[in-house]
């Protein structure tokens, strides 16, 4: 079921960006990158912000590890581990069919409900006190 699901949002984001991309990225880097962010709630332990999560792409991430508290604080990556095995490529087309997504409906964000108590937000960056005041989270930051 996971694999079906991976090879839709492979073809959604090939569907999405431009052809010089789609023509840069494989279907397996895309799949290979899906797999990875798909993992990283589960290594999750706190809310957390990526800013840079999208090479290129100006979006930012917000993971809520518990979404029914009321506030959570959070701390910033400043970028990404990536494992090896991720494209930075594929990470890029993935944010550029969500920005393309989100211009083509008018909204600023998008909101994954996870399994169990967590959600992923993914947003432009204007509307990031917007988001970080709904879900109750603060950046604690160095």
């Amino acid at each position: 079921m996971l694999r079906e699901n991976f090879d839709k949002a492979v073809s959604w984001v090939q569907e999405r960006i431009p052809a010089d991309l789609a023509r840069a990225v494989s279907a397996n880097d895309l799949t290979s990158a899906f797999d990875a962010l798909n993992a990283l709630p589960a290594r999750a332990s706190a809310t957390f912000l990526i800013p840079d999560l999208f090479p290129g792409v100006s979006l930012e991430t917000l993971y809520v590890h518990d979404v029914g508290k009321h506030s959570s604080d959070a701390g910033v990556s400043d970028t990404m581990t990536r494992p090896g095995s991720v494209s930075p490529l594929a990470l890029t087309a993935i944010g550029t069919a969500i920005a393309k997504e989100l211009q083509d409906t008018g909204t600023d964000m998008v909101h994954y409900p996870l399994d169990g108590e967590a959600e992923v937000i993914v947003f432009i960056p204007d509307v990031r006190s917007t988001v970080l005041h709904a879900t109750g989270t603060t950046l604690l930051t160095s």
